[in-house]
């Protein structure tokens, strides 16, 4: 009896209404904040050209997996993020971690070029640029997507609504 007790209550946490009211995409049972992580760090590679003295603090950055990022957090749910974590489909997770490794290594490669720039390369500095603009960015954008999932089935009657504007229009014109 308590382990069912145990286990509702979990899923009462789980529920849509308040993984949202968390900042949790209740779908994937992602949160967003996670990508602070990276983004953080992407910040100061881009003033890391005109402001090496931001190198150092790049340097030090390291990857943090999911649960260990949310575990030292200060975000307000983050037992919840984590007990929506282990609750997630486990093919989503799979393609969000594949995701992360890809931006971890990557990330390692920019700390790598802030590591080996002496600060006073211009090349270095539009290198390191154009590093964070064509490979942290988009991995960044693929991690989001995968957190905020598809787009919910509730936009399709808009769509349909404009697929329906748009005929009315057309018939308008060759009637």
């Amino acid at each position: 009896m308590a382990r069912a007790t145990r286990e509702e209550a979990s899923q009462d946490r789980l529920s849509p209404e308040v993984l949202a009211a968390a900042n949790i995409n209740p779908n994937t049972r992602l949160a967003t904040d996670y990508l602070n992580h990276f983004n953080d760090v992407v910040m100061m590679l881009e003033l890391v050209p005109d402001m090496p003295d931001c190198a150092e603090d790049v340097v030090g950055w390291t990857p943090l997996a999911y649960e260990d990022y949310f575990r030292n957090s200060h975000f307000r749910e983050r037992d919840l993020a984590v007990l929506a974590w282990k609750a997630a489909d486990p093919a989503i997770r799979s393609e969000f971690e594949a995701t992360i490794t890809h931006l971890d290594c990557a990330m390692a490669e920019a700390i790598a070029l802030v590591d080996g720039w002496d600060g006073r390369d211009p090349a270095g500095g539009h290198r390191l640029r154009a590093f964070v603009g064509d490979r942290l960015k988009p991995l960044i954008a693929t991690a989001s997507g995968i957190i905020n999932g598809p787009p919910s089935m509730h936009a399709a009657p808009a769509a349909d609504s404009l697929e329906s504007e748009a005929q009315a229009a057309v018939d308008e014109l060759f009637p």
